[in-house]
């Protein structure tokens, strides 16, 4: 389906959203991976879609038992999320998506407690 063009040669991030026939459900899968695919990772990723009611031999292959199913393929190790993506938060996670925060010092839980080294004289 989409192949951002990066510029950069082969994608970081592979998808391939296994779907049977085109339903609403199953349509909608490929176009909110996409649209997460660009606010993560944006001309960085491939997505493939397979209609398992086509190919049969995938799906055993795979062991596809429900769709819409995603696998991320690239980087290992491989991910795999059932449904139609719909809950951005738990689709996150469970393609392992989110960015990297920036590293930050923890904070104490009671700042007036939080003891701190005393250099020696």
């Amino acid at each position: 389906m989409a192949k951002p063009d990066s510029g950069r040669g082969k994608a970081r991030f592979e998808f391939c959203v296994y779907i049977a026939n085109h339903t609403l459900r199953s349509d909608s899968a490929p176009k909110r991976l996409k649209k997460l695919c660009e606010e993560n990772v944006p001309g960085d990723y491939e997505i493939e879609v397979v209609d398992i009611v086509k190919r049969p031999d995938l799906a055993k292959d795979r062991q596809i038992v429900a769709t819409p199913a995603v696998f991320r393929t690239l980087p290992a190790p491989l991910r795999k999320f059932i449904g139609d993506l719909s809950q951005k938060d738990k689709t996150l996670l469970g393609l392992d998506l989110f960015t990297p925060m920036k590293s930050r010092r923890p904070r104490a839980k009671n700042a007036s407690r939080a003891r701190v080294p005393q250099a020696a004289d």
